[in-house]
């Protein structure tokens, strides 16, 4: 997976409220609106669902249904940041990259170091039209606050199972001893060594 590797296509299933909303390779992909952004206070929780997965978010009672162009970012989040968010919020959270790497295909990539200088664990995050489109924390030991979907750096692969399911597909991340681990199409993906989680992607479920 290495800091920005990519994953093509999506393929979504959402649940609000308990009722789900499927659809598959063939339907429409939600794309947002120009002019909009997600909710930031819209959560939501991934659930295995056979071979597919399921954004289920609550909402309170009485409250406005949520946009559904944007109802696939609620479960795209990653401690308080989430995909989706402009850059203008990364950087009111997070302040300015300690590293700024070269642009390519128009995005620009940000690096934070959540403990030490120059040390894990790390934050990756690529923005493209002033917007995250993807977030990457990468480590050997936990990063507080930066939780995905209950599986933090550190976890072991079998909490890891436990929350998601076996992996779509094992291989090679480009890192010495350590294995990709992808459930594509769906926009998240995990590096895991000696049987621990060492970084965590996810990306846009639009792009």
């Amino acid at each position: 997976m290495g800091i920005w590797r990519s994953l093509a296509g999506f393929a979504l299933a959402l649940s609000l409220l308990g009722i789900s909303v499927p659809a598959n390779s063939q339907g429409v992909q939600p794309r947002p609106q120009q002019g909009k952004t997600p909710d930031p206070a819209l959560r939501g929780q991934w659930l295995r669902q056979g071979q597919t997965f399921a954004c289920r978010v609550e909402t309170k009672k009485g409250a406005a249904p949520p946009d559904p162009d944007l109802l696939s970012f609620a479960c795209q989040r990653m401690g308080a940041l989430g995909v989706g968010i402009s850059e203008a919020s990364l950087k009111a959270a997070l302040g300015e990259p300690h590293r700024k790497l070269p642009p390519a295909n128009n995005a620009t990539n940000y690096v934070y170091f959540l403990g030490k200088a120059d040390q894990s664990p790390y934050l990756a995050s690529t923005v493209k039209a002033n917007r995250v489109i993807a977030l990457q924390v990468s480590g050997p030991a936990p990063a507080p606050g930066y939780s995905f979907n209950h599986i933090n750096l550190g976890d072991s692969t079998e909490k890891l199972v436990a929350q998601f399911g076996g992996p779509f597909h094992v291989g090679p991340s480009g890192l010495e001893k350590t294995e990709l681990w992808t459930y594509h199409p769906w926009p998240f993906s995990f590096e895991v060594q000696a049987d621990r989680v060492t970084s965590i992607r996810i990306s846009d479920p639009t792009v």
